[in-house]
């Protein structure tokens, strides 16, 4: 009885962990460049038989989560017509200079100009060019060319700074659509020679989540959840009769 309260209380656990983070790709579904958070699940059978002891005592199905990771790949792009709105087509990355000073990759091509003429993504830093600097653009009157050269009506010029990671590539969220890749070895600027990326001036990158797919997979984590919870009241009642009769 003791290892069902240990397995229904590990289900609740996890399920809500996983809810947890669907509800959040949902809430996230309109953000631009937005990418969603997948888990990664582990089954392991006999460990806490083990623990206790009694190895060979049977098959234990517990399930946790692992870890989550995030999900980088291409999202579908919507048209705006706004000169200020970018996209790119291909697993190649905006440089963002953040507030802290840290250059960061993201794909929400939504941007502004700022108060000292700076080209923004709102307020979670500056765009920057293909040295590493931000850029001053000083007007919202440009066009940008399918390799990421900028040129405004007055005729200055700027190379978007653009950084390519694979769609496996492991990366740290940072807030909602900012990215950390933990492999230390991609740099700024590495695009491979001969690689087919475009820039799309006027569109932007949606996030890469389903809502039909993340409410049915919410749907079906919400039943487990459930599951469990009616499991451990069951085992409750239980106990509390086998305490009853030990007493007669």
């Amino acid at each position: 009885m003791t290892r069902g309260f240990y397995t229904a209380a590990n289900g609740i656990l996890t399920e809500q962990r996983v809810i947890d983070m669907i509800a959040n790709n949902i809430a996230n579904i309109n953000t631009a460049g937005y990418k969603t958070d997948k888990e990664v699940t582990d089954r392991f059978s006999t460990w806490l038989v083990k623990m206790q002891g009694e190895p060979g005592a049977g098959e234990i199905g517990y399930r946790s989560l692992e870890t989550t990771y995030t999900d980088i790949s291409q999202g579908l792009l919507a048209q705006t017509d706004s000169k200020l709105d970018l996209a790119i087509e291909g697993n190649v990355f905006f440089n963002i200079e953040t507030l802290q000073g840290e250059t960061l990759l993201t794909k929400a091509g939504q941007f502004s100009v700022d108060g000292e003429g700076y080209l923004a993504l709102g307020n979670n830093g500056r765009v920057c060019d293909d040295a590493g600097n931000p850029i001053q653009i000083m007007t919202s009157d440009f066009t940008v060319d399918p390799t990421g050269v900028i040129t405004t009506a007055q005729g200055a010029q700027f190379t978007l700074g653009l950084t390519y990671i694979e769609d496996s590539t492991d990366v740290e969220k940072v807030g909602d659509t900012l990215f950390r890749p933990y492999d230390a070895a991609i740099t700024l600027g590495n695009i491979p020679e001969g690689y087919a990326y475009q820039i799309r001036q006027g569109f932007y990158e949606r996030s890469n989540g389903d809502v039909a797919s993340l409410q049915i997979s919410a749907s079906s984590h919400q039943g487990v959840f459930t599951a469990c919870s009616t499991a451990i009241k069951v085992m409750q009642q239980l106990n509390a009769l086998a305490t009853q009769d030990m007493k007669i």
